[in-house]
């Protein structure tokens, strides 16, 4: 058995590949610091699964359904996943978000970045041309939206 470098055109180039791998570690690690199982499993119906992170203990928001008997009253809202660990009891003091509220606040960032497209355009094309691998690509990543709008 052989091993040859170069052999072969790369699927993906070598920066895109480390980046990759340190974007890996860096998920890894962050789960592991907060103790979250779960950390992307975002999905096109619920795209801030997995990436909505509590500021007071750090595991991931999950998206909670408030039934009623009133269809009127029930409510879509995102809590922390730790919230009550323990059946009935408080673990977290973190409130909830309603999810037209978490929606809403995307959009208005989204727009903001868009409003300000050369502002960021210009942040972005710094990190390109830094050491940062990861911040390299993401960057890159990001102008590549931005000019198609």
């Amino acid at each position: 058995m052989y091993y040859v470098e170069e052999s072969h055109p790369a699927i993906i180039d070598k920066e895109k590949h480390t980046a990759v791998q340190l974007e890996m570690e860096r998920r890894r690690s962050f789960a592991e610091r907060y103790n979250i199982s779960k950390l992307d499993y975002a999905t096109i119906d619920n795209p801030f699964a997995g990436r909505v992170i509590c500021g007071y203990c750090g595991s991931a928001f999950g998206r909670k359904v408030w039934n009623s008997t009133d269809e009127r009253l029930r409510r879509v809202v995102w809590r922390c996943n730790k919230k009550y660990k323990v059946k009935g009891k408080k673990s977290c003091e973190n409130k909830h978000i309603d999810d037209k509220v978490l929606y809403q606040a995307f959009v208005n960032t989204f727009n903001a970045m868009v409003e300000n497209k050369e502002y960021f355009m210009e942040k972005w094309k710094e990190q390109v041309q830094g050491e940062d691998i990861l911040k390299k690509v993401v960057a890159k990543r990001f102008l590549i939206y931005l000019r198609k709008l």
